[in-house]
C-alpha cells in the first residue's frame, strides 16, 4: 500500500502541468522531538522496584534530535515530496558503588521513510506561512543491555535487539524565508504514531518483548511534539521551455 502511494505521488510530481512553473528542491531539517515511550517507561518502573538494591532512572527517554532530508517539488502554492526521518532516544537505569556497579541501557531509533505535502497560506509575503503533512512508515530498532559487576567479577551482560513496523502522520506550521536559491525554515508540528506493530526479537517475529507486570506487549511511543529549521536548495524548471 506504502509503495502504490509513493509511485502516486512520482507521477503527479514529473506530470506535464502546462503552463505552471516547477521549483524542485533538496534540503535537510534537523531539530528536536518529545517522545512519551509510556511501555518502555513502565519497564525501567518495574526493573527498578524488582532490584534488591537502591538503583534510580538516571535517564527516561528525554527530548532528542531528528534529522529528516528531503527532495520536495513545488508547483505554484503546493509542495509536494519524498522524506526521509532519523530519532533516537534512550534511558538508563543506574546503581553503583565502591563495591559493584549496575545499568540497564535502553536505545531506541527509528528510520522512516514518508511522503511530504505542504500548501502556502500566505504566498506572497517575503516569509511564507503554510501547512505541513508527513505521512510515513516507522521501522523502530530498540536495543537493550544489562550490565551488573560485583567485586570485579562480571556476573550479567546481556544485550537484546528488538523491531517494530507501524505508521505515522505528522503535521503542523512552516514559516519559509527563501534567499535567491536557498530557501531557510522554521517548522513546528505533531506526530501522531498508527499501528499494531509491538516489539519482537530480531529474527524471531513471534518472541515478543512483554511488559511482565501487565502481561502486555509493548510498543514504541513516537507520539510528540517536533520543532526544527531548515535549509534547502532550489532548482528552478519552467516546463514550457
Amino acid at each position: 500500500m506504502t509503495q502504490k502511494i509513493v509511485y502516486i505521488v512520482l507521477f503527479v510530481m514529473l506530470m506535464p502541468f502546462n503552463g505552471n512553473s516547477q521549483q524542485v528542491s533538496f534540503g535537510l531539517q534537523g531539530g528536536i522531538g518529545t517522545f512519551p515511550m509510556k511501555g518502555l517507561k513502565r519497564i525501567n518502573e518495574t526493573v527498578v522496584s524488582g532490584l534488591s538494591f537502591d538503583s534510580k532512572i538516571v535517564s527516561d527517554f528525554p527530548p532528542f534530535f531528528y534529522y529528516r532530508p528531503a527532495f520536495k517539488v513545488k508547483i505554484n502554492d503546493l509542495t509536494l515530496g519524498l522524506v526521509y526521518t532519523f530519532q533516537s532516544t534512550g534511558s538508563r537505569v543506574s546503581a553503583k558503588d565502591y563495591s559493584a556497579e549496575y545499568r540497564y541501557d535502553m536505545i531506541i531509533r527509528s528510520n522512516s521513510p514518508g511522503i511530504y505535502g505542504d500548501i502556502l497560506l500566505i504566498p506572497d509575503n517575503k516569509v511564507r506561512a503554510g501547512l505541513y503533512s508527513v505521512f510515513g512508515c516507522l521501522f523502530t530498532g530498540l536495543k537493550m543491555n544489562e550490565y551488573f559487576i560485583l567485586l570485579e567479577s562480571k556476573l550479567i551482560d546481556d544485550a537484546y535487539r528488538f523491531k517494530s513496523f507501524n505508521f505515522f502522520i505528522e503535521s503542523g506550521f512552516n514559516l519559509n524565508y527563501p534567499v535567491k536559491y536557498l530557501c531557510f525554515g522554521l517548522n513546528g508540528g505533531y506526530l501522531l504514531q498508527f499501528g499494531s506493530g509491538s516489539f519482537h526479537l530480531a529474527g524471531n517475529k513471534y518472541a515478543k518483548l512483554i511488559n511482565q507486570e501487565t502481561g502486555e506487549p509493548v510498543k514504541p511511543g513516537w507520539n510528540g511534539f517536533r520543532a526544527g529549521l531548515s535549509v534547502s536548495y532550489t532548482f528552478h524548471k519552467n516546463l514550457n521551455k
